[in-house]
């Protein structure tokens, strides 16, 4: 199977030392993450997602000569992790190349590519990480993500990728899924964990999802609270407890963004995507790498197990 094929752990590992020298020691403000949106379409109408509403737009598909460019262009400036993404990435297609083809090419440029899904097909692909999208319980997941929670889980079931991870984003209405939606994963062969992010509002007509400052108190302190407990959230405590108030130093220009125009921007990710409001933010992936690249030991040790062990 494609995820039982990856690279010898060294040959991931060796190119990250030199990063931090070069950033650390030389000031270089290289990115190590790159998020690549293939395209805006998706076979979902996500209630918290803005970017399925932009698939009628021009340039909302990216093509094979532009894809490639801008990886060319991305293994140029340094970048480390490429995170392909959507709309739905299993999606893209231009001519005869597929997804498929696209992550062999970006796997000979790259040490680390990822592909974040919305898990509704196979998720047999050759990808180091797969990340699947799973926003609660059955009856929760139905209604903020198209009625999809029954072929999400039974592509889980059959899977085994080496690096399987669930992604929540946790919003209003979610938010009590955590602890039971973590107790029902069990029931996936190949989980490897759960990472977490806080929803953040794109001015779309989903703002009722947004969490209050309260709420967002309560919902991170749980989720330490679990970790504590031995439940596998990948995050580290130190960046939950920092995203209460965000009280934590974003180094935005560590990312890089490839949007389906083939236009490349640095920094926050929601440049050129939304409105940029800091005091809301919930992408605990910046905040994360940012952390990893203050040296903070608990962001180290998440980049080590999500990426790297």
């Amino acid at each position: 199977m494609w995820g039982s094929r990856l690279g010898k752990p060294l040959g991931r590992i060796a190119p990250f030392p030199g990063f931090f020298i070069r950033r650390k020691l030389f000031g270089r403000k290289i990115p190590l993450l790159a998020s690549f949106k293939l395209t805006y379409r998706c076979n979902l109408s996500c209630l918290a997602c803005p970017f399925h509403q932009r698939a009628g737009e021009e340039g909302a598909h990216i093509n094979w000569p532009q894809a490639i460019a801008a990886l060319d262009a991305l293994k140029k400036s340094g970048t480390l992790i490429v995170v392909f993404e959507g709309g739905e990435p299993f999606l893209w297609r231009d001519g005869r190349h597929d997804l498929h083809d696209l992550i062999v090419y970006a796997k000979r440029l790259f040490p680390l590519v990822a592909v974040t899904t919305n898990g509704t097909f196979s998720l047999d692909v050759p990808a180091d990480i797969l990340w699947v999208s799973l926003d609660g319980l059955k009856e929760t997941h139905d209604r903020l993500r198209s009625r999809s929670f029954d072929r999400v889980w039974s592509n889980l079931i059959v899977c085994r990728h080496r690096r399987l991870f669930v992604h929540m984003t946790i919003n209003r209405e979610n938010r009590g899924d955590i602890r039971p939606l973590l107790a029902q994963l069990k029931e996936i062969p190949a989980f490897g964990g759960m990472t977490v992010q806080l929803f953040y509002p794109y001015g779309q007509g989903e703002a009722q999802l947004a969490l209050t400052d309260e709420e967002r108190k309560t919902v991170l302190e749980e989720a330490i609270e679990m970790k504590k407990q031995g439940l596998p959230i990948l995050n580290s405590s130190g960046r939950l407890k920092a995203m209460i108030k965000n009280e934590w130093r974003c180094h935005d220009d560590i990312l890089i963004n490839v949007d389906p125009d083939g236009a490349i921007t640095r920094g926050c990710y929601v440049k050129s995507r939304g409105r940029i409001n800091c005091r809301v933010c919930g992408f605990s992936p910046v905040s994360e790498a940012s952390g990893a690249l203050d040296l903070l030991p608990g962001s180290l040790k998440a980049g080590w197990e999500i990426f790297l062990k």
